[in-house]
């Protein structure tokens, strides 16, 4: 069964996918001699005066009136092409330029006297030779793109036919619209495509593909929203990048997936066989990397990965970002192949299009305030096999950290709130390779600014160390994007390599890497006091980075006697070893369901919750030398407000990371009978727990942990230059320090109140093994209650920073007592009522004991919980009522 499948998957480009992709002639050719007949232009008196523009499809096009006709051939009908997108240009507000959009099977189809482009649904499957192939296209749907009028008889000849391009092209291909769509909900802020005023700009054609530039522009509805990329918000452009391309005909195989290692993949769903478990077939996306010379060790590729650096890149990066794409050189080494990557600089009077699907650019985009890189690709999808991509980086690469601020301070009353556009629109995308959005830039950026600053601090920092601190973020964000260009996804376990101990020395780091991964989120890595520095970056590949090309790219002897099925079980079973440990995106952005505390970002070392530590004393040790540091004639005091937010950002960063042990999971993807498997899942350490959660309150729960100096606050003037945004007007001078506290215990208190977390714990309970200490939901809530509302057994007065704590616990309670959602544990709806009344209780007997001694504030304060309290126990009776 196994060898008819991989057969089947072999000859994937035949399979039946609703329409034949040969070139048969279609049968509405035989009418065209009738259709001749009708009144109206000839084809030739039609394109008289136009100039022809021929290759794969040609075009026709007239300079007096910019018009420009699509000529479609009989054989170009009902054939599946690739239609490629590319946002040359964007708004910078809404939209990023350069930007790689969908790749899409398209279609063409006469229907009467219109010819319509589809979008050909490939996610069902079959061979055409099968029964049920015929009934793919009757249970799925292919999606209608556009459409257009046929403007003359066709060909007395050829039996082509003209259209008027622009009525193909000239639309929301991309469906921008969708961001726009859910901005009109949100904000009420709406765009749409203005086709009277937008137009085809410019065209090209080749043998095998053709290349369309569209200006699409767009207009608002009346909504005032100023933004400051835009000259006026009633309207701006964008240049869209078409491609239009043959399906890649080659003897390239597919390689499947597996879910041990971690690739992008293109997947359907195969209807060849029902003995399978799982419906799904996935391929690895993957460049076709053939050796020149198959019988030598090491040979040079039939034909190598070329990326050329855009000309846009600053010149004094182009060496660092070389660098870091021939990084991946070392891998490909391994498994035979020389100079597998070859890079090439763009000239700049270069005639050609980086946009343009036969160049894979790294490029440079400018976009205000986005401070993110990606190395989107796009395969066939068929196949899988990668043919084109185009790793792109935000020119704001450092400047981006300085909105930091605006990131911590919590929105206050009479605050505009700026919503992050860019990420809202990647958001809305909803693509089968994993959504290739990719945050490494902005938060490498803050990385990289959080380290200048302590070691500007340390006096450690002198010119020459600058450079190479600047070098090698350089090299490590480059080597990232290339990666995801070459098939690879994020793999946010890497960091656990190394003990801290092992982590600057240089012979250990340089030989394996920092991490084993370039492809995880890596932190600048900072030397604690007396501790000699190490690399700041990650400057080459990891273990994980050579088995994952491993697997993507080996070549297998034709004659071996096990199957290629064979050999990459084999290579996949060695997933158990700890250095190609794996975990991707959807192991970390899913908050409380995200389970496994190794799979992090911005961490490093074995022991993730000891690193968020010592980044904890790395913040209070920039926090504590602000003043002496950069209060010096000519700076400015703007200045030590961004070091100061930067600080604070980092301790909040770091508080954040340790909530994830709290109910955590360790996961395992290896399976049954590789070699040392684990169990697939492993309930982190009843001990362990305990230690984050002590740890989280020792360090944020405490008052002392947010008392500056007056000194300090008192120095933290705002820019008050004017600047795009307008934030001169409405602005907070002072630094709301409160607010962004509260803002942090009430992101860190509805983690670890949620239904989700609460349910797992009480579930975890059932993972311990006998004998083995558990950590219960029982204890959860206790620690929680007994360390928020401390005060109430010492009789103390309650700081103001605690005071907000308590609300904020105080609402999580009566939220989990009185909520209506089938998500929350009943044990823990007990939990929260036994709470509410055990605090209202102790409320009662440090009031009556206080004797006066507590202050005004402290005693309004816990009447007012107490009221709270009493209010909610009652709603819930009246409700059962």
């Amino acid at each position: 069964m196994l060898k008819r499948r991989l057969s089947l998957l072999a000859l994937t480009p035949l399979l039946s996918v609703g329409l034949t992709l040969g070139t048969a002639t279609p049968t509405w050719a035989q009418t065209q001699g009738q259709e001749a007949e009708d009144k109206g232009p000839t084809f030739e008196k039609t394109i008289k005066d136009f100039k022809p523009i021929p290759g794969l499809f040609n075009f026709h096009f007239k300079e007096s009136d910019q018009r420009i006709l699509l000529e479609l051939q009989p054989a170009q009908l009902e054939q599946v092409f690739l239609l490629s997108m590319t946002r040359e240009a964007g708004d910078g507000a809404f939209f990023d330029s350069s930007s790689q959009e969908n790749t899409l099977p398209v279609y063409f189809r006469k229907h009467g006297k219109t010819i319509q482009m589809y979008i050909k649904n490939l996610n069902y499957r079959a061979n055409e030779s099968t029964a049920i192939s015929r009934a793919i296209p009757r249970g799925v749907s292919d999606a209608l793109m556009s459409s257009a009028q046929i403007i003359a008889p066709p060909h007395p000849e050829k039996g082509s036919l003209l259209v008027d391009a622009s009525e193909l092209f000239v639309g929301d291909l991309a469906n921008s619209g969708r961001l726009f769509q859910m901005l009109q909900r949100m904000m009420g802020i709406g765009y749409r495509v203005d086709e009277r005023n937008s137009f085809i700009q410019k065209v090209k054609s080749f043998e095998k593909n053709s290349e369309i530039e569209v200006r699409l522009n767009f207009v608002g509805d009346g909504t005032d929203f100023p933004t400051p990329t835009l000259a006026d918000d009633r309207s701006f452009q964008h240049l869209m990048h078409y491609s239009l391309s043959k399906l890649p005909q080659s003897d390239y195989k597919p390689r499947l997936a597996d879910d041990r290692v971690g690739h992008f993949t293109t997947m359907f769903w195969d209807y060849n066989s029902f003995s399978q478990n799982d419906p799904y077939v996935r391929f690895v996306n993957r460049w076709k990397l053939e050796k020149a010379d198959p019988n030598l060790q090491v040979s040079p590729p039939r034909e190598p990965i070329v990326y050329w650096l855009e000309n846009t890149i600053p010149v004094e990066h182009r060496e660092a970002v070389k660098e870091g794409v021939l990084l991946w050189n070392q891998a490909f080494a391994k498994i035979g192949f020389k100079d597998a990557i070859v890079v090439k600089q763009m000239p700049d009077d270069a005639d050609w299009d980086p946009a343009d699907s036969r160049y894979n650019t790294i490029r440079w985009m400018v976009n205000p305030g986005a401070g993110y890189a990606v190395g989107p690709s796009r395969a066939h999808p068929l196949t899988g096999e990668i043919f084109d991509a185009d790793v792109r980086i935000s020119a704001d690469f450092v400047r981006y950290l300085f909105d930091e601020y605006e990131s911590w301070a919590v929105p206050l009353a009479g605050e505009k709130v700026k919503p992050n556009l860019q990420a809202l629109n990647h958001s809305a995308k909803n693509s089968q390779n994993h959504s290739q959005l990719c945050e490494y830039n902005s938060g490498l950026a803050r990385e990289a600014a959080f380290g200048h600053q302590l070691l500007a601090t340390r006096g450690a920092l002198p010119a020459g160390e600058a450079a190479r601190f600047m070098r090698e973020s350089i090299v490590a964000l480059v080597a990232h994007e290339v990666g995801h260009t070459l098939g690879l996804r994020h793999n946010f376990k890497a960091s656990t390599l190394h003990k801290a101990s092992d982590l600057h020395l240089l012979n250990q780091t340089r030989s394996k890497g920092l991490t084993s991964s370039v492809m995880d989120y890596v932190p600048v890595n900072l030397a604690p006091k007396g501790v000699t520095q190490g690399e700041y970056f990650q400057t080459t590949l990891g273990p994980y980075d050579y088995w994952a090309i491993e697997y993507a790219y080996s070549q297998f002897p034709a004659d071996s006697a096990t199957s290629e099925k064979g050999h990459l079980d084999k290579i996949a079973a060695r997933s158990t070893k700890p250095e190609l440990a794996y975990g991707t995106d959807e192991d970390v952005y899913g908050g409380p369901i995200s389970v496994d505390p190794n799979a992090n970002i911005w961490d490093l070392g074995d022991d993730p919750l000891a690193f968020q530590r010592q980044r904890l004393n790395l913040a209070e040790e920039l926090l504590s030398k602000i003043e002496a540091q950069f209060e010096k004639p000519g700076e400015r005091y703007p200045r030590l407000r961004e070091i100061f937010s930067m600080g604070v950002g980092e301790y909040f960063r770091s508080i954040s990371g340790m909530v994830r042990y709290v109910g955590g999971i360790y996961t395992h993807r290896n399976h049954v009978g590789d070699p040392d498997s684990k169990r697939p899942l492993q309930v982190v350490p009843a001990a362990k727990q305990r230690e984050a959660l002590k740890t989280i309150g020792n360090q944020l729960f405490v008052n002392e942990a947010f008392q500056f100096s007056p000194e300090l606050l008192s120095k933290l003037g705002p820019e008050r230059q004017w600047n795009f945004d307008g934030d001169t007007f409405g602005m907070r001078l002072d630094v709301p320090v409160h607010q962004m506290v509260q803002g942090l215990h009430t992101s860190v208190l509805s983690y670890l109140m949620s239904p989700t977390l609460l349910m797992r714990l009480q579930n975890n309970e059932m993972l311990f093994k006998k004998g083995e200490e558990r950590f219960t939901l029982e204890e959860h809530f206790s620690y929680l209650s007994d360390t928020v509302w401390s005060e109430l057994k010492a009789g103390k007065n309650v700081p103001s920073f605690r005071r907000n704590l308590q609300r904020v616990h105080l609402e999580q309670l009566k939220t989990l007592y009185l909520g209506r959602s089938r998500s929350i544990p009943s044990d823990a709806r007990t939990l929260a009522r036994h709470d509410l009344v055990s605090l209202r209780n102790q409320i009662d007997n440090t009031l009556k004991a206080s004797g006066g001694k507590l202050d005004r504030i402290t005693r309004a304060h816990l009447d007012e919980s107490r009221a709270i309290m009493d209010a909610t126990v009652k709603a819930m009776l009246e409700r059962d009522d």
